[in-house]
């Protein structure tokens, strides 16, 4: 069923019920499986718990509880097979630097097409 193959699909981390909503709905249209979570400790949990792990992560900076750069942090802290799962960061935030190690940077507003191709290309 989808395009799981020797991974877990997709997991997004977004504090944001509508954008994780809406992320999931055109994520699962093209196939993928998809996890999502409101933010990086919840991420952190999942990705310990979750068998197979996910081929790639979804990952917003802005969030409360545990935003995307300390998630980075603590997700390279993890066995190798979880702090190499690739990291496409989405954001809004044009202030700060991003300064996460991430694979890709899709901003917001998403541009569909880029997400997909970004997520095909860790997904196959």
């Amino acid at each position: 069923m989808g395009k799981e193959g020797p991974c877990g699909g997709v997991l997004v981390v977004d504090d944001e019920p509508d954008i994780r909503d809406s992320l999931r709905e055109v994520l699962e249209d093209e196939g993928y499986d998809v996890s999502c979570v409101g933010n990086g400790r919840e991420a952190l949990d999942h990705l310990k718990a979750a068998s197979p792990r996910p081929c790639v992560i979804l990952l917003d900076l802005m969030m409360p509880v545990m935003d995307g750069w300390q998630f980075r942090k603590e997700q390279k802290k993890l066995e190798p097979e979880l702090a190499n799962i690739p990291l496409v960061v989405i954001t809004a935030t044009g202030k700060r630097p991003v300064l996460v190690d991430a694979a890709e940077l899709v901003m917001k507003p998403l541009d569909l097409n880029r997400l997909f191709e970004a997520v095909e290309r860790y997904c196959h």
